[in-house]
């Protein structure tokens, strides 16, 4: 019998914020709204065979995360101090989770 990968993944979970940024103007002004989420998930370092190489800039770092949360295309992801925007479609699986591959952001969300 498999063991039950939802049980597995459940203890490699951490706590990471999912931030959901939404533009809009306001009196001719542009307003950035950040709305942080507090959720968990399992991270870890993307594979070079889940990278579409035409697509890569070498010099960031690409994340892969499992979470039972809902992630979207354009959200992002703080781990470790650092922000990640989610760069793939949410890849949902017969276990609970969904999967993302997250790309480093260099400098502020805005």
């Amino acid at each position: 019998m498999l063991p039950n990968k939802s049980k597995t993944l459940r203890k490699w979970e951490q706590d990471v914020i999912l931030k959901t940024v939404t533009r809009t103007t306001v009196d001719f002004e542009d307003v950035v709204v950040i709305t942080p989420q507090p959720i968990k998930a399992v991270v870890q370092v993307a594979s070079a065979e889940q990278l579409k190489a035409f697509d890569i800039d070498w010099s960031l770092r690409y994340l892969q995360i499992h979470s039972s949360s809902l992630i979207d295309v354009g959200q992002f992801i703080e781990y470790q101090g650092l922000n990640y925007k989610v760069i793939s479609p949410s890849n949902y699986q017969d276990y609970g989770f969904s999967e993302v591959i997250a790309e480093e952001v260099k400098g502020d969300i805005r």
